[in-house]
C-alpha cells in the first residue's frame, strides 16, 4: 500500500476510535494507526486454514475432552454402570435359621439385603409370622411389587381349632368322615359360645370309650368346673359332626391308662402340648394355662441348648392383645410362661408304628405360590424318639417326637443322626423287619390329605385377594402299628435348621426349589431377559429344564424342581382348565 492508497481511505472505512485511543493520538502523533477491522479478519482467515492444513497432514488420534464440556458428560455417563440403589431388596427376620434364607438369597445376583424392615421399597420380606406385614399396602403396579412369606390368613389351617372345623365342613360337604384323616379332635374355646356344646360332645365321647367308666356324678363336677372358666355359654342343637362317632382301634390299648393331648392353640414345635390320662389332670391343666402356666424345663444335658437369645426387639414383640393365645412372656432366666383361653383335646394314638421300639412321625412340605398352586415337595424325613415306646405319661421324650423337645434329651443323637431317617432309610427298615409296606403308598396318602386340608381353606386362605404372598408349611403325620396314616397338624413357619446332614441337603433345595415358583416368577433372573414378568393367570408356572439347582440333593437331577405340583385352588384356573 502506497501513500496515494492510504490517502484514499475514508473515516467510514476506519474503525471507530476511544477515548484512550484518542488521548494517545494527541499525545504521541507520531504513532501509526492499527490494523484495520477487514484486515484482521483476513488474517484469521488465513491462520485458521493454514491449522486446518496441518491437521489434514498428521495422523488421526482421539482428541481428549475437556472434563466440563457438554460432550464429556455425555461419554461419560454412556459407561457409568446402574445405580444399586434401584435394584431388588430383600429382608430377613430373626430367627429359624434366617442365615440359610439369605444363603439361598445370595446366589440371586441381582437382589440385594437390606435391614430396614419398614420399607415400603422392600421387594421380598421372609420372617417368622406374619407380624408387621400391612397386607392392605402392598404395592403392585406394573413396574413394581412386593411379595411376602405369609398369608394373610394361613390360620385357617396352621391353627389347630380352625384347621379341624374347616376340614369338618369339607368332610361333612363331600359325605366323608372328617376322623379317618386325623385323631378325634374337639375344640374348647373358652371365648367362643359353643364352648359348653363342645365340653358336653367330649365328656360324652370320653365317657363313651373310656376303659373304666367314671360315675356320673364326677362327669357333672367336671362339666361344672370346665363351664366356670367361660361366661358366653349357648346350647346348641347336635350337630352331625358328632351324631356318629367311632373310635378306630388304634387309639385304645389294652395295656394304656387311656391317653389324651391337651394342646394350647397358635403354637407349633410340641410347645404346650400336655398328656393326660383322667380328667381331674384335665381340669387342672385348663386352669393352669388360663393363669399362666409354666413351660417345663427339658433340658436334661445340664448345658444350655446354643441357641442364641433373640434381640429385645423380638421379645418385646411377643403377644399382642389381637392374639390372646400367644401371652409368651420370656423371663430372664429359666422357662416361658405359656397362656391360652383356647385348645384342642385329641386321642392319642395308643398303638403307634415303631422303628426299634420307639416312637416316631412324619415332616414333610406343602407349598401354596402366589398364584394359589398347590405344591408337594417330594422328600421328607422321619423324626424320632430318643427312649424306648411306653405308655408312661410323665416321660415327654417318648412321646413328642419335635427336634425342638428331643434336642434335650439325654439321648439326642444316639441311635440316629438329628434322630432323623429319610423316607429311603424307613424302606430298608420295613424290609428287615419282614413288614410289607411300600413308603411310596404312603407318601401318596399324605399327597392327598395335604390336597384335602387346601382345599378345605380354597375360598379362606387368601379371602382379601392380596398381591403378592406365598407360604411354605409343614404337615406332621403319623402312622399307627398297621401303617396308617394320620395327620396330626399344619405348621406356619416349619423348622429350618439344619440339624443333621439330611436336612443340610434336603432344606437348602427345598427352599431354593420353592423360590424359583414364587419369588423368580415375579422377579425373573437377569440372565432370563425376555421371560415374562408374571404368568398368565389361566396357565400353571412351567419349570424351565434348563435352571440349574445350586444345592443337589442325592436321586435327583440338578435341573429338576422337587417340588410337585398338586392342583390350583384358585377358581378361574380349575374354570378354565375345565
Amino acid at each position: 500500500m502506497n501513500l496515494s492508497e492510504e490517502s484514499t481511505i475514508t473515516v467510514e472505512n476506519r474503525r471507530p476510535c476511544n477515548k484512550t485511543e484518542t488521548k494517545f493520538k494527541s499525545q504521541s502523533p507520531q504513532i501509526k494507526p492499527q490494523f484495520t477491522q477487514s484486515q484482521l479478519q483476513h488474517k484469521k482467515s488465513k491462520t485458521k486454514e493454514r491449522v486446518q492444513q496441518k491437521q489434514e497432514q498428521l495422523p488421526n488420534v482421539t482428541r481428549k475432552l475437556n472434563p466440563k464440556s457438554t460432550s464429556f458428560s455425555k461419554k461419560r455417563n454412556q459407561f457409568k454402570p446402574a445405580p444399586q440403589d434401584f435394584g431388588l431388596k430383600y429382608y430377613v427376620g430373626w430367627g429359624n435359621n434366617e442365615a440359610l434364607v439369605k444363603r439361598v438369597m445370595s446366589k440371586r445376583t441381582q437382589w440385594k439385603e437390606t435391614t430396614d424392615s419398614s420399607s415400603m421399597f422392600v421387594n421380598f420380606k421372609w420372617q417368622q409370622s406374619e407380624r408387621g406385614y400391612r397386607y392392605e399396602r402392598l404395592i403392585v403396579s406394573q413396574n413394581y411389587k412386593q411379595l411376602v412369606n405369609h398369608f394373610e390368613h394361613h390360620r385357617e389351617i396352621s391353627n389347630k381349632s380352625y384347621l379341624i372345623k374347616n376340614l369338618s365342613q369339607y368332610c361333612e360337604k363331600h359325605k366323608l368322615n372328617v376322623f379317618d384323616y386325623t385323631p378325634l379332635t374337639f375344640v374348647i374355646d373358652f371365648s367362643d359360645e359353643n364352648c359348653d356344646y363342645n365340653i358336653t360332645q367330649f365328656l360324652k365321647t370320653y365317657e363313651q370309650f373310656a376303659p373304666k367308666k367314671p360315675q356320673a356324678k364326677q362327669m357333672l363336677d367336671v362339666k361344672r368346673r370346665l363351664r366356670g372358666n367361660f361366661s358366653n355359654s349357648y346350647q346348641r342343637e347336635s350337630s352331625s359332626q358328632f351324631q356318629k362317632i367311632q373310635m378306630n382301634n388304634t387309639f385304645l390299648s389294652e395295656d394304656s391308662t387311656y391317653m389324651w393331648l391337651l394342646k394350647p392353640t397358635f403354637l407349633n414345635r410340641g410347645r404346650g402340648i400336655q398328656i393326660f390320662d383322667n380328667l381331674e389332670t384335665l381340669v387342672k391343666l385348663v386352669s393352669e394355662f388360663q393363669e399362666g402356666l409354666k413351660e417345663k424345663t427339658l433340658n436334661q444335658k445340664d448345658e444350655s441348648s446354643g441357641e442364641e437369645d433373640p434381640p429385645k426387639q423380638v421379645q418385646s414383640a411377643q403377644g399382642t392383645k389381637k392374639d390372646p393365645n400367644q401371652y409368651i412372656r420370656q423371663q430372664p432366666s429359666g422357662p416361658c410362661i405359656i397362656k391360652s383361653q383356647s385348645f384342642v383335646i385329641q386321642k392319642y394314638i395308643e398303638r403307634p408304628a415303631l422303628i426299634n421300639k420307639r416312637k416316631f412321625d412324619i415332616r414333610v412340605w406343602g407349598l401354596v405360590t402366589q398364584e394359589l398352586d398347590a405344591y408337594f415337595f417330594q422328600e421328607g424325613y422321619i423324626r424320632t424318639s430318643s427312649e424306648d415306646f411306653t405308655y408312661n405319661i410323665e416321660n415327654t421324650f417318648v412321646h413328642l417326637t419335635n427336634n425342638a423337645i428331643q434336642k434335650y434329651s439325654k439321648n439326642y443323637g444316639e441311635f440316629e443322626d438329628g434322630n432323623q431317617l429319610s423316607f429311603k432309610n424307613y424302606q430298608e427298615y420295613l424290609k428287615s423287619q419282614n413288614i410289607v409296606c411300600n413308603v411310596e403308598d404312603l407318601i401318596n396318602k399324605m399327597k392327598e390329605r395335604i390336597w384335602m386340608v387346601f382345599n378345605s381353606v380354597r375360598s379362606k386362605i387368601n379371602f382379601e385377594d392380596r398381591k403378592y404372598c406365598f407360604e411354605i408349611f409343614g404337615f406332621d403325620f403319623i402312622l399307627d402299628a398297621d401303617q396308617e396314616v394320620w395327620l396330626i397338624e399344619v405348621n406356619t413357619n416349619p423348622c429350618i435348621e439344619e440339624s443333621s446332614p439330611l436336612l443340610k441337603m434336603y432344606i437348602p433345595r427345598m427352599l431354593d426349589d420353592a423360590f424359583k415358583l414364587t419369588l423368580d416368577v415375579l422377579f425373573p433372573p437377569q440372565q432370563q431377559p425376555n421371560k415374562q414378568s408374571l404368568p398368565s393367570i389361566y396357565q400353571l408356572p412351567q419349570i424351565k429344564e434348563e435352571t440349574h439347582s445350586d444345592f443337589p440333593v442325592i436321586g435327583y437331577p440338578n435341573d429338576e424342581n422337587m417340588w410337585m405340583l398338586l392342583g390350583s385352588l384358585n377358581d378361574r384356573k380349575v374354570k378354565k382348565k375345565k
